[in-house]
């Protein structure tokens, strides 16, 4: 898998979410103890951004390792934000919400994993994935 395919197939996925949030925007909010959309509409966008941004490098005929990278360490960010919001709020989600931010945080931290190794980790020498 190339590295723009890898950054196309997140902003896929980013969007997807996005939306999703967007479409059960009155459900949604409920299940995560918050009061209204507002936070979760403003995440929505927030991803749409993303995924914008996601497609626009992917555009490039050869996507960076900078880019890689940046994109890596946000995926990260947002793994990392995940288990910080299941430590704090674990008694005011719900299963389902439980769920959904867990599998939303696999499917993050896989695509992190997939752009590091695009990236050529550490070593900095890009690869085929």
């Amino acid at each position: 898998m190339t590295s723009n395919q890898i950054l196309q197939l997140n902003a896929l996925s980013t969007a997807a979410s996005a939306l999703g949030m967007l479409a059960f925007r009155g459900t949604l909010y409920r299940l995560f103890g918050a009061d209204s959309p507002v936070l979760f509409d403003v995440i929505a966008i927030g991803l749409l951004v993303y995924a914008g941004a996601l497609v626009f490098v992917a555009r490039a005929p050869l996507v960076g390792r900078r880019a890689l990278m940046a994109f890596t360490f946000a995926d990260g960010l947002w793994v990392a934000g995940s288990a910080i919001v299941l430590l704090l709020f674990w008694n005011e989600l719900t299963p389902l919400a439980r769920i959904l931010v867990i599998g939303a945080a696999l499917v993050v931290d896989v695509f992190a994993m997939l752009q590091f190794r695009a990236a050529g980790g550490l070593g900095g020498r890009a690869q085929a994935v």
